[in-house]
């Protein structure tokens, strides 16, 4: 019985394209993940047993084992790890070059395009760099996609990700065979005067013609209207809507569309048909002027992946249309993601790429086989129209949601049928007064009639995302699920739509009874009774994690603010870390001091977890850090105090804190002693010798096994007196590039006899102890996870 189920779903070409595009893929991410081992030991272990068992052929095990090793290969073959910009980073340097992509930002003071070198220091070189220019004039119109300039500035290396959980910016741009960032200010950017291929001609084209369009909109809408039209038509983000209204489509779940989506392209193409036909153009002329048209909106909205796949699709169906063939909905969904892999594998890691082609293949399957199912019940069939669609695709975009973004929009259901009729309002008047804006100033009446209306329109998308994003609990912050639990919870959906088509069976509700059983047990988490400290790589900055042995969890420092309007240190690595591992209660916050580099992320940490205590060392500070620290405290309604003395205890461990009560800030860290059984870690924030002068008689400890150092190695933290009397044999360094020298020579000295562990070398830290032994262990990027270095024994 099984036997034949398997042949016939192989005779359906949905299925076998299907097949033949995941197993397409899975040798693409085996090539990324550098599990290419593994994932053929799998593979072949399944084909074995499915040739032993008679459910396929030799010739089908052998095709796919060659569109495994095609798309591994693929990845490989086009997969560079570095060009020739990378000789000369973290350098000041001159480049010249062409922008190969249309210039936005997220900030009004900055734009950002990638830059094609070609010269560097009048040197010939060949590479691609992600170039962010600032400006105080906020005027980056002279930035045109194919444009040739020379540009002065720092070229530098993206930041590593050295933490679990952190985002790989490095990464990311190897995704666009970049390596490099470069920064510079819009006055030392000059533009070369040459002449520019046809194809670079008509992208610059299309670009200012979407540029003269938005600026005609401008007259007649303002902000968030403006962008959030200019988002929905063209994906437009070069103008950034404000922070309050990203915040909330995010947490009303409308985020998708502040950006050009595959429903814009279907939008664009049914509003084409409708004047066509109601024009009574010939049919091929329609569908290939549609074509046409399709194309170019596709060029002008920047090509984001769900926009491509979208496109690709409605062409391959038109094309069909041309020659009297029709397309299987699935089959031609696998066949786009195998054609944009083959373009670019490393489309692979793109999330747009991932949501456009998981929602697609929903709609296709479970929304196709329930409609189907319940199309002839009138009052079902009603329901289902209306609610379909946005149920089904929440149903498929939430683990994914879960697994980048640790949230949940509870309300996104409801939000985006609400917001639906609106939408299409929009995507219409917005293209059809795009169209008359290209035709200014002749039709700027006509636009201003049309901009009349949409800004009404827009006012009530507005409406809707704040109305639900004000409900309670409208985004739930949720765990990131492991690729274990995705693959269980897509293959219950599956089943189950299987099952809504063919009927329901012992077998199957057996199946989809173990398989919840298996994802329900692998959300329970052992309780791991020993004691972790991480030491997180924040560079020349400050922040830790304490997870002692009854999973209570202390945080000491919080790392740097975020410059200019970028996310702090803590919301990026420790917020992220935390998030991914469902954590939500942290039992005392310790800042140190007020000074950036440790206490810039405090408000982020106060705002986004349940702090039962925070820990300050004054209630007197001035600085605009401590007044925002202060104001959260408050706000929040938090408990605060200046800690001296044990502030935690439980079993046989202990938290004691010291102050030396110096006038100088760092002298005056608040000092803190963490003791497990026989295991003793001392955190000296930017203190150094003449403050452990002063507590070390309170401390009672002659071995400490694990020093933080103070002030990042700087000089005079630490004494050969000091290192004798606590006798460490670990000495832990937080710091990373900076202009102050550190870790100070001397200091690195001093310590020479300690096994020395820095955050700028060995990325973030670990420390693991069970009272009595304790080991550390280095975080690996490549590996993603922490790597045993060395185990001790406690004093």
């Amino acid at each position: 019985m099984l036997r034949d189920n398997i042949n016939s779903l192989l005779q359906n070409k949905n299925t076998v394209m299907f097949i033949t595009a995941i197993i397409f893929m899975i040798g693409i991410l085996s090539c990324y993940n550098d599990n290419s081992l593994i994932f053929s030991i799998i593979l072949s272990l399944i084909a074995i047993f499915a040739i032993l068992n008679n459910y396929v052929s030799i010739k089908y095990i052998i095709f796919l084992i060659l569109i495994f090793y095609t798309g591994f290969f693929s990845a490989y073959l086009r997969t560079n790890n570095t060009d020739g910009l990378v000789l000369y980073e973290n350098n000041k340097v001159t480049l010249q070059g062409q922008i190969v992509s249309i210039p936005n930002s997220n900030t009004v003071d900055k734009t950002k395009f990638f830059f094609k070198a070609d010269k560097i220091d009048d040197n010939t070189v060949s590479g691609k760099t992600l170039v962010t220019v600032t400006s105080e004039d906020n005027d980056f119109s002279n930035f045109q996609i194919g444009d040739y300039y020379e540009i002065k500035g720092s070229l530098k290396t993206p930041f590593k990700a050295g933490n679990p959980s952190q985002f790989s910016y490095g990464q990311y741009l190897r995704n666009y065979n970049t390596f490099t960032v470069f920064y510079a200010d819009k006055e030392n950017c000059n533009i070369i005067n040459k002449k520019l291929t046809p194809r670079w001609q008509f992208l610059k084209s299309l670009n200012k013609l979407r540029d003269k369009i938005s600026n005609v909109h401008s007259q007649n809408l303002q902000s968030p209207n403006l962008e959030i039209l200019g988002g929905i038509v063209f994906g437009d983000d070069a103008v950034a809507p404000p922070d309050y209204i990203k915040t909330s489509f995010v947490n009303s779940g409308l985020l998708h569309i502040l950006a050009a989506s595959g429903m814009n392209v279907a939008f664009i193409y049914a509003f084409w048909l409708f004047f066509m036909k109601r024009l009574r153009v010939p049919f091929k002329i329609t569908v290939i002027s549609g074509m046409v048209l399709v194309v170019i909106y596709t060029l002008m909205t920047g090509l984001g992946a769900s926009v491509i796949r979208a496109a690709l699709m409605l062409l391959f169906i038109l094309l069909g249309k041309l020659i009297d063939r029709d397309a299987n909905s699935v089959a031609l969904l696998a066949l786009v993601a195998m054609l944009m892999l083959i373009y670019n594998p490393a489309y692979i890691n793109d999330v747009g790429f991932q949501l456009s082609f998981i929602v697609t293949f929903g709609l296709l399957t479970t929304a196709n086989v329930i409609f189907e199912k319940y199309k002839n019940s009138k009052i079902l069939s009603s329901i289902l129209g209306f609610l379909l669609i946005p149920v089904v695709a929440q149903i498929w975009v939430a683990p994914i949601q879960m697994f980048y973004f640790n949230t949940i929009s509870s309300y996104s259901v409801f939000a985006n049928i609400l917001s639906v009729p609106f939408l299409s309002i929009v995507s219409f008047g917005g293209f059809l007064s795009s169209i008359i804006a290209i035709f200014s100033p002749l039709t700027d009446k006509i636009c201003f009639i049309f901009d009349f209306i949409l800004n009404y329109v827009l006012t009530a998308i507005v409406c809707i995302s704040n109305f639900f994003a004000n409900l309670p609990n409208s985004l739930i912050t949720t765990a990131h699920p492991s690729i274990f639990q995705l693959a269980i919870y897509y293959a219950i959906i599956l089943i189950l739509t299987f099952s809504v088509k063919i009927g329901f069976s012992k077998k199957i509700l057996t199946s989809i009874f173990i398989l919840l059983c298996s994802l329900i047990i692998s959300t329970c988490h052992i309780p791991d009774k020993n004691l972790d400290i991480i030491t997180f790589d924040v560079q020349n900055a400050d922040c830790f994690l304490i997870k002692t042995p009854q999973n209570k969890y202390f945080i000491i420092d919080t790392g740097r603010a975020g410059y200019n309007g970028s996310k702090s240190q803590a919301n990026s690595i420790i917020i992220k870390y935390l998030k991914d591992r469902g954590i939500k209660n942290i039992e005392g916050l310790i800042i140190t001091h007020f000074d950036n580099d440790h206490s810039g992320g405090a408000v982020d940490i106060m705002n986004n977890f349940n702090i039962k205590k925070v820990y300050i060392n004054s209630f007197n500070n001035k600085s605009m850090t401590s007044y925002n620290i202060y104001k959260t405290i408050k706000d929040n309604k938090l408990s605060a105090s200046t800690p001296k003395g044990l502030i935690y205890q439980e079993n046989n461990l202990t938290l004691n804190t010291f102050r030396a009560d110096e006038q100088n800030d760092n002298e005056n860290s608040i000092i803190a002693l963490l003791s497990y059984g026989d295991f003793d870690m001392l955190f000296m924030g930017d203190a150094g010798v003449l403050a452990f002068e002063k507590i070390e008689n309170g401390l009672n400890k002659n071995n400490i096994e694990v020093l933080k150092v103070g002030h990042h190695g700087g000089p005079h933290v630490v004494n050969t007196q000091m290192i004798d009397k606590i006798n460490t044999k670990i000495s832990i360094i937080s710091t990373g590039p900076n202009m102050y020298g550190h870790p100070n020579r001397s200091t690195l000295d001093i310590l020479r006899n300690t096994d020395i562990y820095r955050t700028d070398r060995h990325n973030s830290i670990k420390i693991n102890s069970d009272g009595k032994n304790y080991t550390a262990s280095l975080y690996s990027p490549d590996k993603r996870k922490y790597i045993l270095i060395k185990s001790y024994t406690a004093y």
